[in-house]
């Protein structure tokens, strides 16, 4: 029960923050679902925290499969980490 230990991110996984940003404005919808769906499983606030802004973004998406997607990604998200994210 010490205090939190301070992470910084490699620069190797700003690459994969930006091929998953790249996916989640990708112009297929079914590209942007299942990285959505992806991202339901990641639980790394560092990875998450950056892409909150797109995966919003996909909730007024045309395409409904984008759309609950997104809803469950944000949902997840909240669960993890509450307001902070």
């Amino acid at each position: 029960t010490g205090a939190p230990v301070q992470r910084k991110m490699l620069p190797e996984m700003l690459l994969v923050c930006n091929a998953l940003m790249n996916d989640l404005n990708h112009p297929n919808e079914y590209v942007r679902g299942s990285m959505l769906r992806f991202l339901c499983k990641v639980k790394d606030e560092e990875i998450l925290g950056p892409l909150v802004p797109s995966i919003k973004a996909c909730l007024d998406h045309r395409h409904p499969y984008v759309r609950k997607n997104a809803a469950l990604a944000v949902f997840h998200a909240h669960r993890l980490y509450g307001e902070s994210l």
